[in-house]
């Protein structure tokens, strides 16, 4: 069965308004009772930080920490790190985040974050030696040899972006089908997460080309009734199998 992930990147801006406590974010209701449902497996959330992100800001660490505080007793979290340089602030997560539960907490670091494999290799193994989930992102634009086997191999999820990555909103790539394909079958044990335009038919297109885990945002978030579409979401999964 493939797992959803909620991206909360439309809810970004009320959240981090409310970053000294969260719980008095309008949108916090909402993500408690997706959570509730049972059907959602982690919240996603996306840190966007200038230059690799032109002119987005997203999710302060005041607000992710506040997050982690309300949100942590009840369902993991992952942060995907869309920044230059994501280890200062995996840093000031560790002062947060007890080493004992970072298990729980997912990191997900960009491959255009390193100039080589093995900057890459050695970045996903610190996250691991600090006892992270380690996770890789690929940009849509990026060519698919920057992925290579060692890299892969040291990451315990592979997140592939199918639209370029600093917007929610966007329409689903076929490029992105194959390149989950292709990975897919390189790696077939390794879990493969897709980013970008899910929807109740995209989410379909990535399952059958070996998708495990759906990051899903704006189709939720922005539906007039999101615990119906992600009950609606998961059926179609269901009738799928």
């Amino acid at each position: 069965m493939m797992l959803i992930s909620l991206s909360i990147l439309d809810y970004e801006q009320d959240l981090v308004a409310n970053s000294s406590d969260v719980s008095k974010s309008k949108f916090m209701p909402i993500i408690l009772d997706l959570i509730r449902t049972g059907k959602i497996s982690r919240i996603h959330i996306d840190v966007m930080r200038p230059p690799m992100i032109p002119h987005r800001t997203a999710f302060s660490l005041e607000s992710i920490q506040s997050m982690y505080q309300s949100l942590s007793d009840k369902i993991p979290l992952a942060a995907h790190l869309m920044v230059n340089d994501p280890f200062p602030f995996v840093e000031k997560m560790c002062s947060f985040i007890p080493r004992e539960k970072r298990e729980n907490f997912e990191i997900f670091i960009q491959r255009e974050s390193f100039k080589s494999e093995a900057e890459t290799v050695k970045a996903l193994e610190s996250l691991r030696k600090l006892d992270f989930s380690s996770g890789i992102c690929l940009n849509l634009p990026t060519s698919t040899e920057l992925l290579t086997a060692n890299i892969i191999e040291t990451s315990d999820v592979v997140l592939l972006m199918t639209v370029p990555m600093g917007a929610g909103g966007q329409e689903y790539s076929e490029e992105g089908s194959k390149r989950i394909s292709f990975f897919s079958k390189m790696f077939p044990s390794k879990n493969i997460a897709v980013d970008g335009g899910i929807n109740n038919r995209t989410i379909l297109e990535a399952k059958r080309a070996g998708a495990k885990i759906a990051v899903v945002g704006s189709f939720i978030t922005r539906s007039k009734n999101p615990i119906e579409t992600v009950l609606d979401l998961e059926m179609i999964l269901k009738q799928s199998s």
